[in-house]
């Protein structure tokens, strides 16, 4: 019987996946039973290891075909959303809108991967309960007395300890392996990037931007031109679920919506209320960043510079507004603020306390960016 083979090449900088001769896939599974997905769509594969039986069918259309891609409106294809109140809110669109478009067909693998890992979860659990009915099937016998037969309950119950045991390591195994080959000067842009992530995770306060207004200066009295509603988040390293690498993602929370996990090669946005999520090219990635002169009312963090004063009411020139008995003075700090957005609807906004951290991180991420945007590679590449 044919055995069917594949190998693994670097089919463009900054990733190593599986090749074949139609292109560009991607395979989730174990030995024996795997979803490949590519430019021909989706495909089951089963076999028996070590015997050449295999086994392809289709499962799922052609990636990328225009049936299979989110239909976004006009009216839908903006970056903020303007309440009643005039609020501006800084949000992104639901993950299911956001994918770029040449990462359709890892999206669809990664979809199979939790599908299956779904499906050895249930499985795992109905092995857990066949072992524990042996058991309790194994306890009566012995109360019982049933003499020749206790031998054959104590190998049941055996048996199904140990299917209990195998589908669990393959439960807790099962995930899509991605292999990110970097050349040199990517690897160490990245080691770099991924140092001053550390260090911007330390600051004392990272805040999301979830909303802005524009303040009427002078009906407030107020030095400030915009006011912002922004909750405390906390940046950490953390992994996407169904996916192993050897990198561990750079993880930004997000207060109102999924957190955005950073890889070498792309960017994940999983959805905070399902299992929808999104895989953002860095080369569609419109990233800004600067530093922001900030009035903070509510107490200067440690790590954060104040380099002047204002006054809770003032005049038109910057003087206290001594018509104000309650008027009082307030630091202005130096904070940095760095914005994600696409023109999928990727809009997400960060301020953080520690202006150098700040800077260093954003520095480093566009830095490597550009590098990558530089290799002018495709993720749908076809083998010369």
């Amino acid at each position: 019987m044919a055995w069917k083979f594949r190998k693994r090449l670097t089919l463009f900088p900054g990733f190593r996946i599986n090749l074949s001769k139609s292109g560009l896939s991607a395979t989730v599974g174990i030995r024996g039973l795997s979803v490949n997905v590519g430019q021909n769509g989706a495909f089951l594969n089963t076999g028996i290891p070590g015997t050449g039986i295999y086994d392809r069918k289709r499962i799922g259309a052609i990636p990328g075909d225009v049936k299979d891609q989110p239909i976004i409106t006009p009216e839908e294809n903006r970056f903020t959303q303007y309440l009643s109140s005039g609020v501006t809110e800084i949000k992104s669109f639901v993950p299911e809108l956001l994918t770029s478009d040449g990462f359709f067909g890892l999206k669809e693998s990664i979809i199979k991967a939790q599908e299956e890992k779904n499906n050895l979860r249930n499985e795992y659990h109905s092995a857990k309960a066949k072992h524990s009915f042996s058991i309790f099937l194994l306890v009566i016998s012995y109360l019982l007395l049933f003499g020749f037969f206790i031998k054959w309950f104590k190998n049941n119950s055996r048996t199904k300890k140990q299917d209990a045991v195998d589908v669990r390591k393959v439960y807790e195994d099962f995930k899509l392996e991605i292999d990110f080959n970097l050349d040199n000067q990517a690897l160490n842009e990245y080691i770099s990037l991924e140092n001053h992530y550390d260090l911007l995770s330390k600051s004392i306060k990272i805040w999301d931007v979830t909303s802005s207004k524009e303040n009427d200066m002078i009906k407030t009295r107020s030095a400030a031109s915009s006011s912002v509603t922004r909750t405390p988040v906390n940046f950490e390293r953390g992994q996407v679920d169904y996916i192993s690498t050897k990198y561990i993602s750079l993880k930004l929370n997000n207060a109102n919506g999924g957190s955005l996990y950073i890889y070498p090669g792309f960017l994940i946005m999983p959805s905070k209320i399902s299992t929808a999520f999104a895989i953002i090219d860095f080369r569609d990635l419109r990233f800004e960043h600067h530093t922001q002169r900030f009035i903070e009312e509510e107490g200067v963090p440690s790590d954060s510079h104040v380099v002047d004063q204002t006054w809770r009411y003032v005049n038109k020139n910057g003087n206290p507004d001594r018509r104000f008995s309650n008027n009082y003075q307030i630091p202005v700090v130096h904070y940095y603020e760095i914005n994600f957005k696409t023109e999928k609807g990727l809009n997400e906004s960060y301020q953080i306390s520690n202006l150098e951290t700040g800077r260093g991180f954003a520095n480093a991420l566009e830095k490597y960016c550009e590098s990558l945007k530089k290799l002018n590679w495709s993720s749908v590449v076809q083998p010369e």
